[in-house]
């Protein structure tokens, strides 16, 4: 047998590990049986590979019947092993630091959320926010071994390399954040932008209103775009951020934060709307997002039909349907899932994003089932974090060699902790 033929047998043994490990992540405790119909291995194939990775602490066993299985005598469910791997997940948003650890099950166990002036910190002073928010998660579980860091930024970053490009929540450009936390950590690292991560999330739990192909609009203190085509994150050639709200809208209009006039974040994000009720295009954009308060009083004028706050809406319909009217030129009529600003606020942004629509001279029926409204995005985003660091961990531990992945049977079980999200 030479070099090659052991590298394919290898190669297959770890495709095989890593079929096996996410079918449970998808499905949940199965029987053998189950694991076997859904990954196609025969069963000699599932003994020999499930028996190996027990013994490296991946997966357990237990006698108690799988939810699939209601009547009869329990049969062996085969589950994911909690305390195989804890992974870190960062999201830094706008003034805001949140950590996370999961543990190999996919449950969140602990989480910190620090407020921080985003757009003062220097690429060292975040640097050590982040590193030292990471080893403080860590030290609650002393025995788990760290497998995976995943980052979620609200910008546009090269997640090839790792890099935070750019974003108005900091004053600093091509961060190499992936390359500062493999060092400290000898972990992989992945960077993603959050509307990625939030599509991520909508992709796993809400396939049958969105399907395979959809483009996620976030709308809040910036307007950002994930989109999965044919169940694959897309992404530019050089940047993992979608920049939908900085599309041209009005030529010469309003200032935007990315330095440019007339983007449709202009009139379409928070700061946006709420300048255009004031009738004020000249006050600065500010740094924070608008105050949920203040945004609730021009939403309920809105309904109270203020003609100053009705008008704002309207505006941000437009802007917002213009940007889907490119985006179905580009990738035909596809499901949205609008996220962030509440319901209220997008249902009064509604007709004009409609009318938008049909001026594509679509019939009715083209548009009626496309748009869904989805409120909150930190938890959808966090979600999309955990599940970008639990696909890490399956194929590192599916990759990982017997001797190497023994080393887990000797930790500590995590310990549950309520991840308030």
């Amino acid at each position: 047998m030479n070099d090659s033929t052991i590298m394919r047998s290898d190669d297959l043994r770890a495709e095989n590990r890593h079929r096996i490990l996410r079918t449970l992540r998808k499905e949940g405790a199965l029987s053998r049986a189950e694991v076997g119909k859904i990954t196609g291995l025969s069963q000699a194939a599932l003994s020999t590979l499930l028996g190996l990775m027990s013994d490296q602490g991946i997966v357990t066993s237990t006698t108690a019947p799988s939810d699939k299985i209601r009547r009869g005598r329990p049969q062996t469910s085969i589950a994911l092993r909690a305390d195989a791997a804890l992974s870190i997940t960062v999201s830094l948003i706008i003034d805001q630091l949140t950590i996370c650890a999961i543990d190999y099950a996919g449950d969140t166990v602990s989480t910190s959320n620090q407020m921080v002036e985003t757009t003062t910190l220097s690429e060292k002073q975040l640097n050590k926010l982040i590193i030292n928010g990471i080893h403080k998660e860590l030290k609650k579980f002393p025995d788990a071994q760290l497998t995976a860091i995943s980052f979620g930024f609200q910008g546009a970053t090269d997640s090839a390399l790792g890099e935070l490009l750019w974003s108005p929540i900091i004053a600093i450009e091509r961060v190499p954040v992936a390359q500062t936390l493999r060092t400290e950590f000898g972990v992989p690292v992945s960077v993603n932008n959050d509307c990625s991560l939030i599509a991520a999330s909508l992709y796993n739990n809400e396939t049958e209103p969105l399907g395979e192909s959809f483009a996620t609009i976030l709308l809040s203190h910036g307007i950002g775009m994930g989109l999965y085509l044919s169940g694959q994150v897309f992404s530019g050639a050089q940047s993992s951020a979608l920049e939908i709200g900085h599309i041209p809208f009005i030529k010469d209009g309003a200032n935007c934060r990315c330095g440019k006039r007339g983007c449709i974040e202009a009139y379409a994000a928070d700061y946006g709307i709420l300048r255009n009720a004031q009738d004020d295009q000249t006050s600065p954009i500010p740094s924070k997002e608008v105050n949920p308060e203040i945004f609730q009083a021009l939403v309920t004028a809105a309904h109270n039909n203020e003609p100053h706050a009705v008008e704002a809406f309207k505006m941000a319909g437009k802007a917002i349907g213009a940007g889907l009217v490119s985006v179905f030129t580009l990738f035909d009529p596809i499901p949205v899932a609008l996220v962030g600003h509440n319901t209220e606020a997008v249902e009064l942004m509604r007709p004009e994003i409609d009318k938008a629509i049909m001026n594509m001279r679509r019939s009715p029926s083209d548009i009626a089932h496309l748009l869904h409204l989805y409120k909150q995005d930190t938890p959808l985003l966090l979600d999309g974090l955990r599940i970008d660091s639990l696909a890490i961990v399956d194929r590192e531990l599916a990759n990982a060699t017997e001797d190497a992945a023994s080393a887990q049977n000797k930790m500590t079980p995590i310990q549950a902790k309520q991840c308030p999200v």
